[in-house]
């Protein structure tokens, strides 16, 4: 009787033990996947910009290729990094419109805030931020008219010949694809699509084409991600992988990378990854990061050939901001 009763407490445990093994399971599953549901559709309450919260940088080099705006997402309240990106768009001579990014304190981020332990605020910034320049491209473009935009972050350099490579990319690449990145991470070289001995590049298929800080869109696949990513359940640049492994996008990017982030430091601090960067724990991170690429065959980009942020005048840029910054972004 006493080994009986030993037995069915044995078999008591372990079936409780699965039960709660299997319940951690199915939260975490869920809370890493799990739409998100706490207004009907996030999009409905994020409007295109309107004009008098664009900064418009005027160039004379207009002509590139099938791009026909470029954008620059910028936080009012990183001044640095808006003279220096209006010090980019000058020394290249490029005509391109700063809007406002949003931050973790903006009205439409908190009215949407969510907890889930995979999906920061900060990420939800980001998303909408994106999201709002897709909007902008989708109701001010026509199916008919199908053109591409560029769309850049504030933490960007670029390479000097960034036009003349744009330029230089033929109609074959534009027609066929629905992104190009101008700069990613943790993306293994895919087929081989267009290569250009005149300017030392490669065009290959995205095989894992992480970060947003450098992307061409075509219009219309503007329009298709504002009706596939309406309620982000991850950052924006996971949701874009996971519809390029699954072949609803096709997506190329350039090698060696015409865009690089530029290094987070405590001058530079991030606006979505805030994290100590100095500590043992983000070192132990980064180790296992670069293996893992490495293992991957992710080919290692540092720096770029010919910074243009090296040779931009951020003296001239940032008398140009205080001149014609005006609204958001005094």
């Amino acid at each position: 009787m006493a080994f009986s009763t030993r037995r069915l407490h044995r078999k008591t445990h372990k079936t409780i033990t699965l039960l709660l093994f299997a319940f951690l399971f199915f939260t975490v599953n869920y809370l890493s996947n799990k739409k998100s549901h706490f207004i009907p559709s996030s999009v409905q309450q994020i409007e295109p910009f309107d004009h008098s919260s664009i900064l418009h940088i005027t160039g004379k080099q207009t002509n590139l290729g099938k791009i026909s705006s470029i954008y620059i997402i910028n936080l009012p309240v990183r001044a640095d990094r808006r003279t220096e990106s209006i010090a980019i768009m000058q020394a290249l001579n490029l005509d391109a419109f700063i809007v406002p990014g949003y931050s973790v304190l903006s009205k439409e981020i908190l009215s949407r805030k969510q907890y889930n332990f995979f999906f920061k605020i900060t990420e939800l910034a980001c998303w909408a931020s994106h999201m709002r320049i897709w909007i902008t491209i989708a109701n001010t473009t026509s199916c008919q008219n199908n053109t591409w935009s560029i769309v850049f972050e504030d933490d960007i350099d670029l390479e000097m010949m960034t036009p003349q490579v744009i330029r230089s990319i033929p109609n074959s690449v534009w027609n066929q694809a629905d992104l190009i990145y101008l700069g990613h991470c943790a993306n293994p070289a895919g087929k081989l699509i267009y290569q250009s001995l005149k300017y030392s590049y490669r065009i290959h298929q995205a095989r894992h084409p992480s970060c947003t800080h450098a992307y061409a869109i075509r219009s219309d696949t503007a329009r298709k991600l504002v009706y596939l990513l309406p309620n982000p359940s991850r950052p924006i640049d996971d949701l874009l992988v996971k519809l390029v492994s699954s072949h609803q996008l096709i997506a190329y990017s350039l090698h060696p990378p015409l865009a690089i982030q530029k290094p987070v430091s405590k001058n530079n601090p991030s606006d979505v990854n805030q994290i100590d960067r100095e500590s043992w724990i983000y070192y132990i991170q980064f180790s296992i990061y670069t293996f893992v690429q490495w293992l991957n065959g992710v080919e290692p980009y540092g720096k770029l050939r010919n910074s243009t942020l090296k040779l931009a005048n951020l003296t001239k840029a940032k008398f140009w901001r205080e001149k014609y910054e005006n609204g958001i972004w005094k």
